[in-house]
């Protein structure tokens, strides 16, 4: 619930207003992890929270680190289902992450080396780093337990479609890895880049956003989507709209079509259509996700293509190499 419906639901049990508010904030600027932490609140406000909606976080079952830092998580909802987010961490002036290696075949972790006693400069540089902002970091939430659109490059379209989760699911994770992480939002971006396509969830992707973007910029949340397209119009009448990101990955309705099925649904020229159409503000653009295949998509004359197709629309093309998998992807090279 967002600040407002929590004064909402305060003002229902005969309670002002402002208790609404003290819970959300203990909630998602705090990160308490139960009434009990909420001390602002009266015992037997307390207790009676717990009993009549109690919360839930996501469990966490597994998480595997990088050497690059950045961590996967393995969470399990209230009904058994598996999810998956991911931390990531960054740099003052560009990520951590080095997408090009391969995370699974990385050496060791990176080790942690002692530092010798600081110079005097080096303090001093110390304090100046305390007043500039946070080193920004990412953490990629999940918006279904499985996807349907079934991307042929992407493991999980292998699992089918699952369900959606709710806005509690989507924040719950955000809660867990952050907890798990020992990080506060300071810096913090989301990405809705994980398991499922978002925009074939709005009932839960919608009130997620409208929660993130009373604690961060919609700067810096981005939803991505394979080009669902008549969900543009449903995100993009919002009054606050995140980043958005589209899943392209071909320049031709035919080899977008062997690579994403949801192309013959929703064909190339109409997502692109519609991406003319999505509300920018100033100094923002459109990022394109491209997946680079060899032999199938990776050519000059596809680069050419992509270059003429989405010529006039302010976009930002990210260039992705394949991550290879000997099971799910045979003969597949980046």
């Amino acid at each position: 619930m967002t600040s407002s419906a929590w004064e909402a639901f305060a003002e229902s049990l005969d309670l002002p207003r402002y208790r609404g508010r003290q819970i959300f904030d203990a909630l998602h600027r705090r990160a308490a992890k139960g009434y009990d932490e909420m001390r602002e609140l009266p015992r037997d406000l307390r207790l009676r929270l717990a009993g009549e909606i109690p919360l839930r976080f996501p469990e966490i079952v597994r998480r595997v680190d990088s050497a690059d830092r950045s961590s996967k998580y393995g969470l399990k909802l209230s009904d058994g289902a598996l999810i998956e987010a991911v931390f990531m961490p960054g740099e003052r002036n560009q990520a951590d992450v080095n997408e090009f290696e391969d995370a699974r075949v990385a050496e060791s972790p990176r080790s942690e080396v002692r530092s010798p006693k600081p110079s005097p400069e080096t303090v001093s540089k110390s304090r100046i780093a305390k007043h500039q902002s946070p080193i920004p970091f990412t953490v990629c939430l999940s918006s279904q337990t499985g996807c349907a659109v079934d991307c042929v490059f992407c493991v999980t379209g292998r699992l089918g479609g699952g369900r959606n989760l709710t806005a509690g699911e989507i924040l719950g994770q955000l809660h867990v890895v952050l907890a798990d992480a020992g990080r506060s939002t300071e810096g913090l971006r989301v990405v809705f880049m994980g398991m499922g396509e978002p925009f074939l969830n709005p009932g839960g992707v919608l009130p997620a956003l409208d929660v993130l973007f009373e604690i961060l910029s919609p700067r810096r949340v981005t939803v991505s989507t394979s080009g669902i397209t008549p969900a543009f119009s449903v995100f993009g009448a919002q009054a606050r709209r995140p980043n958005l990101a589209v899943s392209i990955n071909a320049s031709d309705e035919q080899t977008r079509t062997r690579l994403m099925p949801i192309n013959a649904t929703y064909p190339l020229a109409g997502l692109v259509a519609a991406m003319r159409l999505w509300p920018l503000e100033s100094r923002r653009r459109i990022t394109v996700e491209y997946v680079l295949i060899e032999g199938i998509n990776d050519s000059p004359e596809d680069a050419a293509r992509l270059a003429k197709l989405l010529a006039g629309i302010p976009v930002k093309v990210n260039v992705i190499p394949l991550n290879e998998d000997p099971v799910y992807l045979p003969g597949w090279k980046r």
